[in-house]
């Protein structure tokens, strides 16, 4: 009978140890939350988080001015149980204590595994070739524009600087910043510890990636065209804003399985 029960308690700790491996994870059906009409709310979303006990979501939206600056904020509260978006004062605690972890440049649960930043500069030139006023006249002013010769040929070459932040793991390219400021955390989470786990997608939507320590990773099948993947305090769940068309957003979750 002792061997019985022994053997029981050892299935269940070897159930309990976190899978290291990113390829055998994997994802129960996803289930939807709560539908969101984009067209109502202020600004982009730029934040999604969940509370201790997995029973609402914090999502932010954001305006910027004509730089990428952050001008304002607005905060909504979703919730599961009623399925419905509502406008808050402000971030609860919980959600920037959340924030905080999901979005470090390092891993919760080891140092080692963490997110390089680089910058580079990159100059673009586009030529356009007038299809009528000047070149249209052979060269001549057009008296109906007023321009020239040389303000045709200053116009034609367009030259601009660009900057752009990368962020890398493991030499896997997770997100682009182009002439704006790096969000952390808008397109990536880390998994809470003891868990080895970092979860990224497109900025612009796409399926969620999971990658491990080691590099491993895997599409996990059942997330497309997902916004700002969140992984749940306790380990054990994904949630991600999916785009449905340019209006409506539907919050999506669902359990993780093989850890």
């Amino acid at each position: 009978m002792f061997a019985l029960l022994l053997a029981a308690v050892l299935v269940q700790q070897a159930a309990a140890v976190p899978a290291s491996d990113a390829r055998q994870l994997s994802l129960s059906p996803p289930q939807a939350i709560a539908d969101i009409d984009a067209g109502k709310l202020k600004g982009d979303v730029a934040r999604l988080a969940w509370s201790p006990d997995g029973s609402e979501f914090y999502v932010q939206t954001v305006e910027r001015d004509g730089r990428g600056a952050v001008r304002a904020a607005h905060h909504y509260i979703a919730s599961a149980a009623s399925k419905s978006l509502k406008s808050v004062d402000q971030e609860p605690a919980w959600a920037s204590k959340y924030w905080s972890w999901k979005s470090d440049r390092v891993s919760p649960a080891a140092a080692s595994f963490s997110i390089a930043a680089s910058q580079r500069q990159e100059t673009v030139r586009s030529v356009n070739a007038p299809t009528g006023g000047v070149m249209a006249k052979g060269g001549v002013a057009d008296p109906s524009t007023g321009s020239t010769v040389a303000d045709v040929a200053s116009a034609a070459e367009n030259t601009q600087q660009k900057t752009i932040w990368t962020l890398k793991v493991k030499n896997e390219t997770i997100g682009e910043w182009v002439n704006e400021p790096v969000m952390p955390g808008v397109n990536f989470t880390w998994a809470p510890a003891p868990l080895r786990f970092l979860a990224f997608a497109k900025r612009d939507g796409g399926a969620i990636i999971v990658m491990d320590e080691a590099g491993r990773k895997q599409e996990l099948q059942g997330t497309k065209s997902a916004l700002l993947p969140a992984w749940s305090d306790d380990g054990r769940r994904l949630a991600w804003l999916e785009r449905r068309d340019k209006k409506k957003l539907v919050l999506m979750a669902a359990e993780l399985s093989g850890q």
